[in-house]
């Protein structure tokens, strides 16, 4: 069995360099249609929301991983829909460098994840 974490990690270093190069065109494009934009983004928002509640209602041996993981998404989520609802400049560099810490935590908590044994798997 292979271990999935490299496929995992790589892919996510992949998404963190695509979120560096281009947040700032996401960003000014969501700005340009600043009704839609918001719109999104507070779905976002509520959607990260309820990930922190989850992560925050369950009890589960990686429980405060799960949250702070949680809240770093919630807090870039945030500062985006700050950045295109109220368009203040410092809320985009923000908004990128709160997603990059986001993504680089969900990282590290990947390779810090046990590998699992043939014939069990890890949820």
């Amino acid at each position: 069995m292979k271990d999935s974490r490299v496929a995992e990690i790589a892919w996510m270093t992949v998404i963190a360099i695509v979120v560096a190069a281009g947040g700032n065109v996401v960003l000014g494009m969501l700005a340009e249609r600043r009704a839609f934009g918001a719109v999104l983004l507070l779905v976002v928002v509520v959607l990260a929301l309820l990930n922190l509640r989850r992560a925050f209602v369950a009890n589960a041996p990686t429980a405060r991983i799960d949250l702070t993981k949680a809240a770093t998404y919630l807090a870039a989520a945030v500062l985006a829909f700050v950045a295109i609802g109220l368009h203040v400049h410092w809320a985009i560099g923000a908004t990128i460098a709160a997603a990059e810490a986001a993504i680089v935590f969900d990282i590290v908590t990947i390779a810090a994840r046990p590998k699992s044994a043939p014939g069990e798997e890890i949820t």
